[in-house]
């Protein structure tokens, strides 16, 4: 009898889960969705590399797909179409963020751009972004940065090339922005600041846990310097530009801007921009370094449009060697519907193609689109341009003694941004 009735109730309960999971599918008409664990969902499908997990997922489910992580229904999108429908006809249905426990942390309780709901207060963060810390004229008034960044990069390879002897380029990238970035954002020149343990940036971008509070830390010393009224200066750094709007802000004021959101914007500048303009970098060295052709016929052209006595690289130079531009983007697109073949790093596919980075067309959009469109893109360009012209222009690049084109490494990790495992490590030949 209490077996019996043991089954009976246990039957009955899947049946009752069966029907309330068939209408509940029928009146919200969800997107298709691979099946999931309890508890978990779908977190075990993911694996170490998201995009390749998620392009493996799309296959079999289409460009719109449900996916839970744990208990938080996730709708991923993969073509070209769906990302119009969500970036551009349904921008403010989609723009917010919701409350994490992880993004309060990173954001300072939802001080900064990037992890804060949409609502007023964002806006307002927003359009301080847009107006005064990456506008046009702010970005050109930090170029002589990026040039003197740039060239003393190229005096440190140049020092390694006389030697022919392999360089970290991974670790050589990384350093150039890190550089560029903490002038930018703290008007400190990073090999002399007296704030920064250099040993422990790299561990201080990469850790999660405690990274914040060291973080938060090292950017308070630095505001508090900032406030200091003997300060020397050599420009308006961002903090500067956003100290001056702090201090003007008026009593009534709706929406106060205060340290903590100093703090987290200054915090987005760093965690958003220090890897991902040295990523785009190292990728985009490795597939030259596997293909020495292309390497030889980029090489010509810089060099045969600026010349062959420059002692240094300006921006200016940069609009002068539009196959740059092109090779930069081939590793973007990755819908085979629109790209032939989009897994080979081809430049050439974008000769006389109408497709922009801007976020107007939905088929490349490596700086995202709509509302969230990322506003450090002119600021990410011009360190990425700037630096690989400087590494093309003046040297030439071999690889280690008894290696191979096959032996280049192309293994990929990390999650949100995605890295080349192994560092990228070639012998610098010094030409110009």
């Amino acid at each position: 009898m209490g077996i019996s009735l043991l089954c009976f109730c246990l039957v009955t309960l899947v049946t009752l889960i069966l029907i309330v999971k068939k209408i509940k599918h029928s009146k919200w008409n969800l997107p298709p969705s691979p099946p999931k664990f309890p508890v978990i969902g779908n977190l075990h499908q993911i694996g170490g590399l998201p995009h390749r997990s998620l392009e493996r997922l799309a296959r079999k489910y289409g460009p719109v797909m449900l996916l839970h992580f744990g208990f938080v229904p996730v709708v991923v999108v993969s073509s070209r179409e769906a990302a119009e429908e969500v970036l551009r006809t349904h921008d403010l249905d989609c723009c917010s963020r919701p409350k994490l426990v992880g993004t309060r942390l990173l954001s300072r309780d939802f001080k900064d751009i990037a992890f804060t709901p949409y609502g007023e207060e964002w806006k307002e963060r927003r359009k301080l972004a847009v107006r005064e810390l990456f506008c046009l004229k702010k970005v050109q008034s930090f170029r002589y940065i990026r040039e003197e960044e740039c060239n003393f990069m190229v005096k440190k390879l140049s020092e390694s090339a006389v030697n022919r002897t392999p360089v970290d380029l991974s670790k050589a990238l990384f350093w150039l922005t890190a550089s560029i970035l903490f002038r930018v954002a703290l008007g400190q020149n990073f090999y002399e600041s007296k704030f920064i343990d250099k040993e422990k940036i790299e561990e201080l971008v990469t850790r999660l846990n405690d990274v914040f509070l060291k973080l938060d830390d090292l950017f308070q010393r630095v505001i508090d310097d900032h406030k200091s009224p003997g300060r020397s200066k050599e420009h308006e750094d961002i903090i500067d530009a956003m100290l001056d709007v702090l201090h003007k802000q008026g009593e009534n004021d709706s929406l106060k801007l205060t340290v903590d959101h100093i703090r987290g914007v200054v915090s987005n500048i760093f965690l958003a921009g220090i890897d991902t303009g040295a990523i785009n970098m190292i990728w985009a060295m490795t597939e030259l370094a596997r293909n020495p052709k292309l390497m030889k016929k980029v090489q010509s052209e810089i060099r045969d449009n600026l010349g062959n006595n420059k002692e240094t690289i300006t921006e200016e130079d940069i609009d002068k060697v539009p196959y740059l531009k092109m090779f930069k983007a081939s590793a973007i697109g990755r819908d085979p519907k629109l790209w032939t073949n989009p897994e080979e790093f081809n430049p050439e596919r974008f000769i006389d193609k109408p497709v922009d980075y801007r976020g107007q067309h939905f088929e490349f959009l490596p700086f995202g689109s709509g509302r969230r469109m990322c506003p450090g893109m002119p600021m990410g360009m011009a360190i990425v341009e700037l630096g690989l012209l400087n590494l093309l222009y003046f040297f030439d690049w071999s690889l280690p003694d008894g290696m191979t084109i096959d032996d280049i490494d192309m293994e990929e990790a990390g999650t949100l941004t995605i890295v080349k495992k192994v560092p990228l490590k070639l012998v610098p030949v010094r030409v110009m």
